[in-house]
């Protein structure tokens, strides 16, 4: 008998259980029952990989950000300071770049229930699948490794940790260690009114079971999917990530890891009779933790993947839209998908592509993202990906003389043409620092419906070389992290071969590292968790920023910045009587402004 799976947010903001994810059967009068039920499990699948690039459809009007999870992925970057605008005055980003509307509104419900669908579609799939079938392991192994990574990220996103803010002593005591609420297959709708924040104890053991399971299924499983299903990688790329946060959070906070251990062999019958019993995450040490992220990373890396090459990173047709060699997990677009078909400006082309004529990043309307300027400072010239980027150093002022003018286009024509669609005279109506990292689909600038067509990178092989060379830092030395941070910097990305790693304490490695991650993932969401792993400051304020003044908030080194601790919509609430919220991060945004 199947269990009622019911997540009481969802029908309140009138999203449909099933619309999304009808399937598509056999067109003959004589399907067999295998085949209707293979078509049923194709449908699920394929209605979780592709609700990642689909907008929530209540909302298309209300947030104009809205594109699904690629949204997310911006908002990400945006958190941080690695990135910035031109111009303030189409920013659709404003949540975090002034913290303004960072508590009870629309965008924060989205972000909320957007997590939660793909949690729900996740059980959706789990739950039709038989763990004993071989012919459903790649959907089995496609449902948990979704519903991990989703839980994953809510986990990082909405635990509130220690900010150096006046937050800390009116909201840690209560909310230290929570989560969000667990919900799978099993779970009743008097459950879901009553569902508490799950302890970290709990939710690492959870998102540690769907790991372990959908690594057991994939291994067995005689098929494969496209990337944007489950792979052997991609859930070996998870797993590294997942064991370098706790690896992290024990050693920042060892009485979390003596938490872990005491709880490590609970049950929680609340979860229903697949999840009562869950695994214990098993470590005794931080280390062990980070030894296991160095495993998992290297066993990502041996799935078959090759790092991006300079030709492919600056391909003007195919770069960063195309998935290729490097990419283990990303989201694929169709043809008929909403984004490309429906939408013109609300798309990741729109926001990402300066390219795009039809974008709000063009230099129209200048809502352009540009790399910090601090950061770019620090990209050395035999680092052949600082190209990506204008370099203010080839630039000149208005009104340029013509010899000038004439020494402009010399470096555009030989440094930056041959990287760009533009012509000089597009490219120059631009500004120092915008990035030209990701080309709209088939590098087609004038037609949404062509150049919206574009897949999108959630996970890269390179991250799994910054991850084996971090937990080598931590279980072989720092020299033995700063070597292998060499070896892959002076092999891929450095021209001739000089980077050097001279950290002498863990705290200058991860320095090093930082930039270079940096770096390499500008852009793609990823650098926000290791900021928050570090407990590093963001900074955004200083002599020579490139932040618009209205964006320049500073957050505390050692603490994590209180505007990457997201809001619980208060509907939430209403909905799960005992949901404990957290605070609005603006409450503290004037203790954070960068005043020169």
């Amino acid at each position: 008998m199947k269990s009622k799976l019911l997540y009481i947010m969802l029908a309140a903001v009138g999203l449909g259980a099933t619309s999304c994810l009808e399937s598509p059967l056999p067109q003959t009068d004589n399907a067999t029952a295998d085949q209707v039920a293979k078509a049923d499990k194709e449908g699920l699948v394929n209605g979780l990989t592709q609700y990642l690039n689909t907008p929530i459809a209540d909302y298309d009007d209300v947030v104009y950000t809205g594109i699904g999870y690629p949204e997310h992925i911006i908002w990400h970057d945006v958190m941080t300071a690695n990135t910035t605008l031109w111009s303030t005055s189409y920013n659709y980003w404003t949540a975090y770049t002034e913290l303004l509307y960072t508590g009870n509104w629309a965008w924060m419900y989205y972000y909320w229930v957007y997590y939660q669908y793909i949690v729900y579609k996740a059980a959706l799939v789990i739950q039709n699948c038989d763990p004993e079938s071989v012919d459903d392991a790649l959907y089995l192994a496609t449902g948990l490794s979704h519903r991990a990574f989703a839980m994953f990220d809510m986990a990082r996103m909405y635990e509130f940790f220690p900010t150096g803010t006046s937050l800390d002593a009116s909201y840690y005591p209560t909310l230290k260690g929570l989560t969000v609420p667990i919900v799978t297959e099993y779970t009743t709708e008097e459950q879901a009114k009553a569902n508490p924040r799950a302890p970290f104890y709990k939710m690492y053991r959870f998102i540690l079971n769907d790991l372990q399971g959908a690594e057991e299924a994939i291994l067995k499983a005689t098929a494969s999917g496209a990337k944007n299903y489950a792979s052997e990688g991609m859930i070996y790329g998870l797993a590294a990530r997942f064991w370098l946060e706790l690896g992290s959070r024990f050693t920042n906070y060892p009485d979390d890891l003596a938490e872990q251990i005491s709880h490590d062999n609970d049950q929680w019958e609340e979860l229903g009779e697949a999840y009562q019993d869950l695994p214990a995450i098993g470590i005794t040490t931080a280390n062990e933790a980070f030894e296991k992220a160095a495993t998992y990373a290297r066993k990502a890396i041996n799935s078959g993947y090759t790092v991006l090459s300079q030709d492919d990173w600056y391909n003007t047709s195919t770069g960063f839209n195309s998935a290729n060699s490097s990419w283990i997990w990303g989201i694929l677009m169709s043809s008929s998908d909403k984004m490309v078909t429906y939408y013109t400006w609300e798309s990741w082309a729109s926001f990402m592509c300066p390219e795009a004529s039809w974008g709000v990043s063009s230099s129209t309307y200048k809502a352009t993202f540009l790399i910090d300027a601090d950061l770019f400072s620090k990209i050395s010239d035999s680092d052949w990906r600082k190209l990506t980027w204008i370099d203010p150093a080839d630039w000149v002022d208005d009104n340029p003389t013509p010899d000038e003018e004439e020494e402009f286009e010399k470096r555009f024509n030989s440094k930056y043409a041959d990287k760009t669609l533009f012509s000089f005279e597009e490219w120059s109506q631009y500004t120092p620092y915008v990035g030209f990292k990701f080309h709209p689909g088939s590098g087609n600038t004038t037609s949404s419906t062509t150049g919206n067509k574009m897949d999108i990178p959630l996970m890269r092989v390179e991250e799994m070389y910054y991850i084996e060379a971090e937990a080598i830092a931590h279980t072989q030395g720092v020299a033995a992290g700063a070597t292998a941070l060499a070896s892959f910097t002076n092999t891929y990305r450095y021209t001739d071969g000089s980077y050097k790693c001279t950290a002498s304490s863990m705290e200058d490695f991860q320095e090093a590292l930082f930039l270079q991650k940096s770096i390499e993932f500008w852009g793609e969401g990823v650098i926000l968790y290791d900021m928050k792993r570090w407990r590093k400051a963001i900074t955004r304020g200083y002599s020579g920023s490139n932040h618009p003044t209205s964006y320049q908030f500073n957050s505390i080194e050692g603490y994590v910045a209180p505007w990457t601790i997201l809001y619980i919509p208060l509907n939430e609430s209403y909905q799960n009587q005992s949901l404990v919220l957290n605070p609005d991060p603006a409450q503290v945004s004037e203790e954070l402004r960068y005043l020169e």
